[in-house]
């Protein structure tokens, strides 16, 4: 799915950046430019590093 439009990033490769180490919204910006030109979609990539942090995993981690 398209989640930075300004930029044509895919949730994938926001994905892929977060699993690569980025943390924060601006470093998923750094990394792929996500985020960077109307800012709209910076909601959006704060959720996806929200539900990519280590506690979130942990928490889940129990259901699977």
């Amino acid at each position: 799915m398209w989640i930075c439009l300004c930029e044509a990033v895919t949730s994938t490769t926001i994905r892929e950046v977060i699993e690569d180490g980025a943390a924060s919204v601006g470093a998923v910006a750094e990394a792929c430019g996500a985020g960077t030109v109307c800012g709209k979609c910076k909601r959006t990539i704060a959720v996806m590093v929200d539900q990519h942090s280590p506690a979130e995993k942990k928490r889940f981690a129990r259901w699977r």
